[in-house]
């Protein structure tokens, strides 16, 4: 399973993190994901939007959607509101700090995990 985790991660351009700003989800979400990319190069930029949104309950994998759909069409990342000092197990993680990042974005990876049994991965490919 995991070498087709990781042969699936060289396709990823974006990871819409679930990110909820929790010690326990952050830590998790980062250290499974350092081991699905690990070997990816270059590996998907990734950024979390619950620090401009708030956190939307279960409509937050939807709006993270959203938003993944206008990065693609845009070609535009926006950065994790407010993250200076990103958590260790983010280390190597392509985290988009500070301000926006441009590039190619053909494939999105969406997080959407927590409350109420929520436990979803979508993956989502731009029209071209």
């Amino acid at each position: 399973m995991a070498v087709a985790l990781r042969g699936l991660g060289r396709c990823i351009d974006l990871v819409m993190l679930h990110g909820s700003g929790t010690p326990l989800n952050d830590a998790t979400e980062s250290s499974v994901l350092r081991r699905i990319f690990d070997g990816a190069v270059p590996g998907p930029r990734m950024t979390a939007i619950k620090a401009m949104t708030g956190h939307t309950l279960g409509g937050s994998g939807l709006l993270s959607l959203v938003m993944a759909v206008l990065a693609m069409k845009e070609r535009k990342v926006p950065p994790v509101l407010g993250l200076t000092d990103p958590i260790p197990e983010a280390a190597g993680l392509g985290l988009v700090l500070g301000a926006p990042a441009a590039g190619d974005l053909s494939v999105a990876q969406i997080d959407a995990f927590g409350f109420g049994g929520i436990n979803a991965v979508a993956i989502v490919e731009a029209a071209r």
